[in-house]
């Protein structure tokens, strides 16, 4: 039964929504396929999969919905600081999406992955297998870009366990689950709050901006 206090708001579309759990399921994926008992051949799909989300997520960042747009969610320093400064009272500072520590969240975890994607390419196993591009910089910087790829695993990992921290801090403590909307795309806030129009785009210009991020991809590594 809809709760009369509240307003259901539609804060994220489809593509992003399938972005976030497909970029987590691959990563993990990722990770499994490196161990001793992985394949290494799925770790190399994985990490193309990932390279053709990443590349989506910044074409839909800047021409995708309102709420997916880096315009739209990215603070500036200052405001950040003001935000966490006040962050830890326990009254609830309502954003429409992300809140400013949130926004440099989706970045940092964006760029993290990216940077371990961008090693991969350049590492090798010492054994069998390499990236599409180890030998075109030598066994040096390819050892290198091996060191960078895997100790960059452990910084996305923190910054994991802080992005799960941060979610379980406003689910207790100031009772807004922040999950739950990233799964139906739709988020409660109380009557009050004043909602800005959120222009959702298409599904299928989505569609069309993984095809060509896929493509990129594929024709990166048949160059290589």
């Amino acid at each position: 039964m809809p709760n009369p206090t509240t307003q259901a708001v539609k804060i994220w579309d489809l593509p992003t929504r399938l972005f976030h759990w497909s970029l987590l399921i691959l990563i993990a994926v990722g990770w499994w396929s490196s161990t001793e008992n992985g394949d290494m051949e799925l770790h190399f799909r994985c990490g193309y999969a990932v390279l053709a989300l990443l590349l989506f997520r910044l074409s839909w960042g800047v021409m995708g919905s309102s709420s997916a747009r880096f315009a739209g969610f990215i603070a500036s320093p200052r405001a950040l600081l003001g935000y966490l400064a006040r962050v830890k009272n326990k009254d609830v500072i309502h954003h429409i999406g992300h809140n400013p520590a949130g926004g440099w969240m989706v970045l940092a975890l964006i760029g993290t992955v990216f940077f371990i994607v961008l090693a991969g390419l350049f590492a090798n196993d010492d054994m069998m297998l390499e990236g599409p591009f180890a030998n075109d910089v030598g066994k040096s910087i390819s050892d290198l870009a091996t060191s960078w790829h895997e100790q960059s695993f452990y910084g996305l990992l923190g910054l994991l366990a802080l992005h799960i921290a941060a979610m379980l801090v406003y689910l207790f403590f100031k009772q807004e689950n922040l999950l739950l909307p990233m799964l139906t795309g739709i988020k409660h806030l109380p009557q009050e709050v004043s909602v800005p129009t959120i222009h959702l785009r298409s599904s299928w210009l989505a569609l069309l901006l993984f095809c060509i991020a896929s493509v990129a991809v594929w024709l990166l590594v048949k160059m290589a």
